[in-house]
């Protein structure tokens, strides 16, 4: 009877407490369910073994404090199992907040690269479109400047013409103002000899 009372003990003291994690994802479930079932192997070694230490106590009250001692070191285990695990859930929440925020970090990061991207092929276009215009701005000038240098050539040219018939035009006046200068002065002369030609004529009339 003692020993069956100290039995039920034992496999009570070998059970863990459920842990943080008792409720976990459905999704987890073949894994959970093979983890129990090498826990029930691991306690079914474990009463195994304490049993066979309590065989070897003489009294029960030996056996009890045994198994109360075996108890406490459990509880103790326990308890150190759990804040290990509050310490590691504390660290996975960590984690999870931090891969969050590289998550959302990496979702900046890539719509950034991508508005950087759509602004350096605008900015390709637009340099494009600015350098087309401006080899069409100066095609159009350089051809303006060919016009206005044909146009400037072209006047110069008759400007050059127009001299070119004032000088002939004037070398033809002076050589006619000579002309009629040297027929002025042979006409002076002959009317000069005809007014000496008729005074002599009446002096010699008036003389007779």
């Amino acid at each position: 009877m003692e020993e069956s009372r100290i039995c039920q003990l034992g496999v009570k003291s070998g059970v863990d407490p459920p842990g943080p994690d008792a409720g976990t994802d459905p999704s987890d479930s073949q894994q959970d369910s093979e983890c129990n079932r090498n826990k029930g192997k691991t306690l079914g070694k474990e009463v195994l073994l304490l049993m066979q230490a309590l065989n070897t106590l003489s009294t029960p009250e030996e056996k009890l404090a045994a198994l109360c001692k075996k108890y406490a070191d459990l509880l103790e285990e326990s308890r150190n199992v759990q804040k290990q695990m509050k310490i590691l859930q504390k660290k996975q929440a960590q984690i999870i907040k931090e891969k969050v925020h590289l998550q959302s970090e990496h979702s900046k990061a890539v719509l950034a690269r991508s508005k950087l991207e759509s602004l350096c092929r605008e900015l390709q276009r637009h340099n494009k479109a600015l350098k087309e215009e401006n080899t069409q701005q100066a095609q159009e000038e350089e051809e303006h400047r060919k016009e206005a240098t044909a146009r400037f050539q072209f006047t110069l040219n008759e400007i050059q013409a127009q001299l070119e018939q004032h000088d002939i035009h004037n070398a033809k006046l002076r050589q006619e103002n000579t002309e009629l200068g040297e027929k002025l002065k042979k006409l002076v002369e002959q009317y000069a000899l005809r007014e000496e030609v008729k005074m002599f004529c009446l002096f010699s009339i008036l003389v007779l």
